[in-house]
C-alpha cells in the first residue's frame, strides 16, 4: 500500500497470528504489497530519491545542476584553487588549467588605456617613434625610414650575399656548394670553347668525342664512369645496390611538406635504413586542414585532434569521461550482455533470491555456519539433491527414527545392481554405520567393531608364514623373513656421465646419460688441446666458413685460437669442432666441439 509520510505500513488484514494456520491470500496480498513497495521509488523521507532516475533524483534532492549547483567545470576548478594575493591577475597555462602573476599600477595604467596611441603614451614613446609604430606594415615602416628594398635598398638575398663575400681572379666562375652559398672555381679558356657550342654534337666535336658524335649513343662511351654532374635531376625506374643520400634536395623554406618528408631532414624528419624517424623541432607544428578547417595538430606537446575520434574510427565521439562512457554503452547495465559481475561490485548481503541457478563453482569462506537447509515443520526431512539434465542421481537426507535406513544417508540413484546407500543411523554406536544395495543391509565394519577373530571367521585369514622371506635383488640390500619388519635399501649409484651406461650390480646401479651432455674444462694447462665435448671457443679463421660446417681449430700464441692453415697456427685441438656463428665480423667465428 502507498507510503504515509515515507512510512511503510502492511495491508490490512496480512498480519499473522500465533498458533494459527498462515492463509495464503493475505499473505500473498503481504509479499505482492512488498514487491510494489520495493520496486517503487522510494521517498526523500525515508531515504530515497523518489525517483526512477538521476536528472530526476537531482531534482527531488535540491541538487539540480545549473540550478541549485554549479556544474562541475575543470577551468573553475583551478580557479578556485588558486592562492590570490594584492596587484595579482589569472591566466591559463594549459588547457582549463589557471595561475596567478603579477600586475602592477603601472601595468592596469596601460590596461585601461582606450587604444594603442593613448597606450605608447603612456609608455612615453615619441610621436617619431609612433609614426613608425603606427605603420600597418614592414614595407611601409620601411618607406617611413627611407629604406625601401628596391628603391632605396637591395632587398637582402643569402645567395647574393655569398657571392659578394667571394674573392675573384681572372679565369674564374661561380658556382653553389649548398643551397644559396657560392665558390670560385676555375673556368679555363678552353672550357669557355665548350660552353659558346650552341649544341651538343658540337660540344662533343669540341671535346674530340668523334665516335660519340658521330653516332649520338651512350653506347659509345666504353670505360669511365658517369660524373653526378652529368646525371638529370629527375630520374624514373631506376635501381640503385647502395644507399642514395637525398641531403640539401629541397630548399629549407620549400612549403611541399611531401618533398621534404621524402627527400630533407630539414622538418624533423630522418631516414635510418628504411625507418622514417620524426622529432618535433622546436617552436613548431604540423598542422592538418580539411577544407581550409584544421583537425589535428603534431607539436611537442603531441597529437592533439580537434574533433573527438568517432567510433567508427575507434574513439569514443567525447572529449570527457562521462559522454565517453555514454557513447560506448558503459553507462547502462543493460548493454552488459556477456562475461559476469566480479564479487566487488555485488553488496556483501542479498536476500531476494527465491530460486539460484548457478554454473559452476559457488565457494563460501566462513569461519562458522555455511549453508543451513530448514524443514517448514518438524516432520519434515528436507534433502540435497544431484541431477543430470532432469534425471536424479543421488541424494542426501537427514530422516527421524531410530529405525533401519533412518539417521544421515547418503542415496545413489543410479547404482548398478540397484540403489545404494549409506546410513549413519540414529541408533548410534559403533555398528551404526550402515550400508545399502537394493534394500540388503550390511555391516560396515572398522577397527570399532571389528577383532582379528572376525577376520578369521569371515575371510579365512591367517597370520603370516615367518618361514617366507623378501629377498633383496640385484642393486639392493636388507630383506629378511616375514618374522619381523624388513627394509630394502637402494644401493647408491655413482655419477651420470657421458661413458656411462645402463647396468646393474649386487648393491648398486648406473644409468646411461641417453645424449652427449656439455663439459667443462677446469684444467688450467696453457697449452691443452683436449677440451670436453661441447665447449664453444672464439676462433680466428682466413675466411668466412659458413654455419655449422666442421672447421679445425688450432692453439695459436698464449691466448688465441685459429683455424687450421693461419699463419703462425699451433697444435691442433682434439675433437670434431663446428662453426656457430660470427663473433663481430667473418674473421672470428664461434666454434663448438661435438665430438
Amino acid at each position: 500500500m502507498p507510503r504515509t509520510g515515507g512510512v511503510y505500513a502492511p495491508p490490512a488484514g496480512t498480519k499473522s497470528v500465533s498458533n494459527t494456520t498462515i492463509q495464503s491470500v493475505p499473505y500473498n496480498a503481504l509479499v505482492d504489497d512488498l514487491a510494489a513497495d520495493a520496486n517503487a521509488a522510494r521517498p526523500v523521507t525515508a531515504g530515497g530519491t523518489a525517483a526512477t532516475n538521476a536528472t530526476d533524483a537531482r531534482k527531488n534532492l535540491g541538487l539540480e545542476i545549473g540550478k541549485n549547483v554549479q556544474a562541475y567545470d575543470a577551468g573553475l576548478q583551478s580557479i578556485a584553487a588558486l592562492a590570490t594575493a594584492a596587484d595579482r591577475m589569472i591566466y591559463t597555462t594549459a588547457a582549463d588549467a589557471y595561475a596567478t602573476t603579477a600586475l602592477t599600477p603601472f601595468a592596469r595604467t596601460i590596461l585601461d588605456d582606450a587604444d594603442a596611441s593613448a597606450a605608447l603614451t603612456t609608455l612615453g614613446v615619441s610621436t617619431f617613434a609612433k609614426a613608425i609604430l603606427d605603420d600597418a606594415d614592414a614595407a611601409t615602416a620601411r618607406t617611413t625610414l627611407g629604406v625601401a628594398i628596391g628603391a632605396d635598398v637591395q632587398a637582402y638575398d643569402a645567395g647574393l650575399q655569398s657571392i659578394s663575400g667571394l674573392t675573384t681572379a681572372a679565369d674564374r666562375t661561380i658556382y653553389t656548394t649548398a643551397s644559396d652559398v657560392y665558390a670560385t672555381t676555375a673556368l679555363t679558356p678552353f672550357a669557355r670553347t665548350t660552353l659558346d657550342d650552341t649544341s651538343a654534337a658540337a660540344v662533343k666535336t669540341t671535346l674530340g668525342l668523334a665516335a660519340v658524335a658521330s653516332s649520338g649513343s651512350a653506347s659509345d662511351l666504353g670505360s669511365g664512369t658517369i660524373s653526378d654532374a652529368r646525371l638529370p635531376g629527375s630520374m624514373a625506374g631506376k635501381n640503385f645496390s647502395s644507399g642514395v643520400s637525398f641531403a640539401n634536395a629541397v630548399a629549407t623554406s620549400n612549403t611541399d611538406l611531401s618533398k621534404h618528408i621524402q627527400l630533407y631532414s630539414g622538418y624533423g624528419f630522418t631516414i635510418t635504413g628504411s625507418t622514417l624517424n620524426y622529432t618535433v623541432p622546436t617552436n613548431s607544428s604540423h598542422v592538418w586542414n580539411v577544407n581550409g578547417t584544421e583537425v589535428g595538430r603534431l607539436n611537442s606537446s603531441g597529437l592533439t585532434l580537434t574533433t573527438p575520434l568517432a567510433l567508427a574510427e575507434g574513439g569514443t565521439g567525447a572529449t570527457d569521461a562521462a559522454t565517453a562512457r555514454s557513447n560506448l554503452g558503459a553507462n547502462n547495465a543493460s548493454n552488459l550482455t556477456t562475461g559476469t559481475v566480479s564479487n566487488a561490485r555485488v553488496s556483501g548481503a542479498y536476500d531476494g533470491i527465491t530460486t539460484l541457478g548457478q554454473t559452476g563453482t559457488h565457494t563460501i569462506t566462513t569461519s562458522g555456519e555455511a549453508i543451513r537447509i530448514v524443514g517448514p515443520a518438524s516432520t519434515d526431512d528436507p534433502y540435497v539433491t544431484f541431477y543430470k539434465g532432469a534425471a536424479r542421481q543421488a541424494y542426501i537426507q537427514h530422516t527421524d527414527g531410530t529405525g533401519v535406513n533412518q539417521g544421515l544417508r547418503f542415496y545413489n540413484d543410479t547404482a548398478t545392481g540397484g540403489d545404494t546407500a549409506l546410513t549413519l543411523k540414529n541408533s548410534g554406536g559403533v555398528d551404526s554405520l550402515e550400508f545399502q544395495v537394493n534394500g540388503a543391509e550390511y555391516t560396515v565394519w572398522h577397527t570399532g567393531n571389528l577383532a582379528a577373530g572376525d577376520l578369521n571367521s569371515i575371510y579365512g585369514y591367517t597370520a603370516a608364514n615367518s618361514a617366507k622371506q623378501i629377498i633383496a635383488g640385484n642393486g639392493l640390500t636388507g630383506g629378511g623373513t616375514l618374522a619381523a619388519d624388513r627394509t630394502l635399501t637402494l644401493g647408491t649409484p655413482g655419477d651420470i656421465t657421458n661413458t656411462t651406461t645402463n647396468s646393474v650390480t649386487s648393491t648398486s646401479h648406473t644409468h646411461a646419460l641417453g645424449f652427449t651432455a656439455a663439459e667443462v674444462y677446469t684444467g688450467t694447462t696453457q697449452d691443452n688441446a683436449n677440451y670436453p665435448v661441447g665447449t664453444i671457443l672464439p676462433m680466428a679463421v682466413n675466411g668466412g666458413n659458413v654455419r655449422n660446417s666442421e672447421v679445425t681449430p688450432c692453439l695459436y700464441s698464449t691466448n688465441s685460437f685459429v683455424e687450421s692453415g693461419y699463419p703462425g697456427a699451433g697444435t691442433t685441438l682434439a675433437g670434431t669442432w663446428r662453426v656457430r656463428g660470427n663473433v663481430a665480423s667473418q674473421d672470428w667465428q664461434i666454434v663448438q666441439r661435438t665430438a
